[in-house]
């Protein structure tokens, strides 16, 4: 209540303004408060501080209270893990971690400096051409080029007559590459249908990705020297019979009697 009352004072005072007669008694009031001050007697302790019997005796009350106090209020600290656990298990975090962004680091950077490889590239075609994925072949393995001019359904035409003509695509071997390797590849393999022959990819790079941009004789084996196939004659009807020209018969003469 006495706190109130002072704050209100306080605030009374603050906002109240003093007129001008205050003013001009202002440096004369000062000098009036400071004389009081000098007047005032000052305990022995503001002089010359404590003595050691007095700072003893305070000492004793402050360690009494803090007693009192954590008996009243003990520390809970059952539930606190042990500070030499907590360290170890801080500092495997932080080494793994730091260990996960070094990998994560190094990884991005292989990941970003790695160049396509036009070999892989065309292994990947040719287990498509042996497990007859004509349609992952276009889509995947072909220039933009050949799949402008090829388009899904001549594609696949194209691949199953060749199987029909030399046999399905059982297996490929590559024994002569060419080409600057950075743009452009060219890659000769041994292939093999019912007959071995030889056929050249040419793949070109674009937009990042390797893509065959002239399949040579892979659809066509007769370019690498193979007999083209001969086509099987067409059936014929069954004869027709010939007309047996007729005969006809004389008038017999007749005699008179």
């Amino acid at each position: 209540m006495l706190d109130r009352v002072r704050q209100k004072a306080l605030a009374a005072a603050k906002s109240r303004r003093a007129s001008q007669e205050e003013l001009k008694e202002a440096p004369q009031r000062v000098k009036e408060i400071e004389r009081e001050l000098l007047q005032m007697q000052l305990q022995p302790e503001t002089k010359h501080g404590e003595d050691r019997a007095q700072r003893y005796s305070r000492l004793l009350r402050l360690r009494n209270m803090r007693q009192r106090f954590t008996e009243r209020r003990p520390l809970d600290t059952s539930d606190q893990p042990n500070g030499i656990i907590l360290a170890v298990v801080m500092t495997v975090a932080s080494f793994m971690i730091c260990a996960f962004c070094a990998v994560g680091s190094y990884v991005g950077v292989q990941y970003l400096h790695q160049k396509p490889d036009p070999v892989a590239a065309a292994s990947a075609f040719w287990v498509n051409m042996e497990s007859r994925s004509y349609g992952e072949v276009r889509s995947s393995y072909l220039s933009p080029t050949l799949r402008v001019q090829y388009d899904q359904n001549s594609f696949q035409q194209l691949a199953q007559q060749a199987d029909t003509d030399y046999g399905p695509v059982t297996n490929a071997v590559l024994f002569k590459q060419a080409g600057d390797m950075t743009q452009t590849a060219i890659l000769t393999y041994q292939v093999t249908r019912n007959k071995t022959y030889n056929a050249t990819l040419t793949l070109v790079l674009h937009g990042g990705v390797w893509g065959v941009d002239d399949l040579g004789a892979v659809f066509d084996p007769s370019q690498a020297g193979l007999p083209a196939p001969t086509p099987s004659p067409s059936p014929t009807g069954p004869p027709t019979p010939t007309d047996v020209p007729t005969v006809t018969p004389l008038p017999t003469a007749t005699t008179g009697g």
